[in-house]
């Protein structure tokens, strides 16, 4: 099975698998029932519910309750449940940005409008599916997404697997290490690798550094060892490596 190798901005390569054609089939498929699900359960209750004498305000109603979530059902639900539709979610599929971060709010949209193109004419929309190296529908391609099987993070490759943080059962000591920006972390990085190289460090320049490092994680004391930092590190990729997973 084609799979697709993402390099994240936490040092972590993921080898996210692309969905299946079958699953993202019966993923559709189980979406359809719930949006008929929802039109049966729609008319009962307006059928049940006195109109009040009003008719043209009832069968507004009726339009803009029933209708606009079942036209906007994707895009709805892959905005508030983080890339899944009921259907999705039942096959354990999701969709992602190419990146493998999170889809924004105008990547899902793009993706929902041309849902019409890919679906109207399947046998057309189904080729790039098909012939893409991530199996995206022409939504996606637009949009910069991709339907991956969702990750399982016990069987993620994770290409520096030496780091402490790989290990199953790690837990992380500073919950502010989250704080970093990639920039940050690069730089305790690089100060970390530059001693661990030579054996030794210039010790003004370690304090100066820990220093700044605890006070921007928030971290209680004034900690100005090689191990306070590796461990920052660490923290801040096991926290990046989830948030990937998660997001």
């Amino acid at each position: 099975m084609a799979t697709a190798d993402i390099l994240t901005g936490q040092f972590v390569i993921l080898d996210q698998t692309p969905a299946s054609i079958g699953d993202r089939i019966i993923a559709r498929i189980i979406d359809m029932m719930v949006r008929v699900a929802y039109v049966i359960v729609a008319l009962v209750f307006f059928t049940w519910v006195p109109s009040g004498g009003d008719d043209d305000f009832w069968s507004l109603m009726l339009v803009l309750l029933v209708g606009l979530p079942l036209v906007l059902y994707t895009f709805l639900c892959e905005l508030l449940f983080n890339g899944q539709t009921i259907g999705k979610m039942v096959m354990k599929i999701r969709t992602v940005s190419v990146d493998g971060s999170c889809p924004t709010m105008g990547s899902l949209f793009l993706r929902w409008l041309l849902e019409i193109v890919d679906v109207t004419f399947f046998f057309v929309g189904i080729i790039p599916i098909i012939t893409t190296r991530r199996h995206q529908r022409f939504g996606d391609l637009a949009a910069g997404t991709m339907v991956i099987a969702r990750p399982d993070p016990s069987l993620m490759h994770i290409s520096l697997s030496e780091f402490q943080y790989a290990f199953p059962d790690y837990q992380p000591h500073y919950a502010g290490a989250k704080l970093l920006s990639l920039g940050q972390a690069e730089l305790i990085e690089r100060f970390v690798n530059v001693a661990d190289r030579h054996g030794a460090c210039d010790e003004s320049a370690l304090a100066n550094l820990s220093r700044k490092v605890a006070a921007a994680i928030q971290a209680p004391g004034n900690p100005d060892s090689l191990q306070f930092l590796r461990t920052v590190l660490n923290d801040y990729r096991y926290y990046a490596l989830n948030e990937v997973c998660l997001c």
